[in-house]
């Protein structure tokens, strides 16, 4: 049992490590992290380099580097393990969302509720799309919960139609959600026990579950949260493109 849970554990410390490459709020504080740690070891060695950190008053007068470089890199271990099982940071990166959520804003991420339950209907996630030869294979995507497992999913005419065990016959979903609508794409799919079915607000600019099948569940990574800074707070609202409703 502990070895299991040690493995999990070290895999997904492994796993966000390579995700922070593709993050750029991530990428940006952890490369600051790592210019100061630098910095103060070259302020052990060399006692110039020092009195140059002291000048810029990274360091007090008494304060030695040594004592600043575990206090970082103690902040740098918390920050990477509250990223990883806790919360994230994400920027969103194009209008599929729209007008949920638009180009640029910055969201946070739930990581935890889902390890202690599971998605429902309506929830936007942020997932890893993994497939092979996906164009978006490896990136990191956010769309809405529209199928949950074992569910069938009817698509026509952009209205879409769930049948499951407590409605046998089928209900249509009512997406308020959606002002962007598209009515070419037609689907009919039954979704195994471990899959969702994920979609974009902005059904006619949304490459989703319609295009490249139900999504596998152990490449969600998260609930979105809260948005952080809503341009809509100051009247502006990057992204907001003009498409046929």
């Amino acid at each position: 049992m502990f070895d299991t849970t040690l493995s999990s554990i070290g895999g997904a410390l492994a796993d966000s490590l390579i995700e922070v490459s593709q993050n750029p709020i991530s990428l940006t504080i952890f490369s600051i992290l790592t210019l100061l740690i630098i910095s103060l070891g070259l302020a052990m060695i060399f006692p110039s380099w020092r009195d140059t950190l002291v000048r810029a008053r990274f360091l007090e007068e008494d304060e030695r580097p040594s004592s600043l470089l575990l206090w970082i890199v103690a902040v740098m271990l918390i920050v990477k393990i509250l990223q990883t099982f806790i919360i994230q940071p994400f920027i969103v990166d194009g209008g599929s969302m729209l007008p949920t959520f638009h180009n640029q804003e910055f969201l946070l991420v739930d990581k935890l509720s889902y390890r202690l339950g599971e998605p429902k209907r309506g929830d936007v996630m942020v997932f890893k799309l993994e497939e092979s030869g996906n164009p978006y294979g490896g990136k990191h995507l956010i769309k809405r919960v529209i199928g949950l497992p074992g569910e069938r999913i009817v698509i026509k005419g952009g209205v879409t139609t769930i049948y499951n065990g407590e409605y046998p016959n089928g209900f249509i979903l009512d997406e308020p959600y959606v002002t962007y609508k598209d009515t070419s794409k037609t689907v009919d799919r039954i979704l195994d026990g471990d899959h969702y079915f994920m979609m974009g607000d902005n059904r006619s600019q949304s490459y989703d579950s319609r295009d490249w099948g139900p999504l596998e569940a152990h490449a969600v990574r998260g609930q979105v949260l809260l948005r952080v800074l809503p341009f809509s707070m100051f009247s502006l609202e990057p992204g907001r493109y003009q498409y046929e409703k």
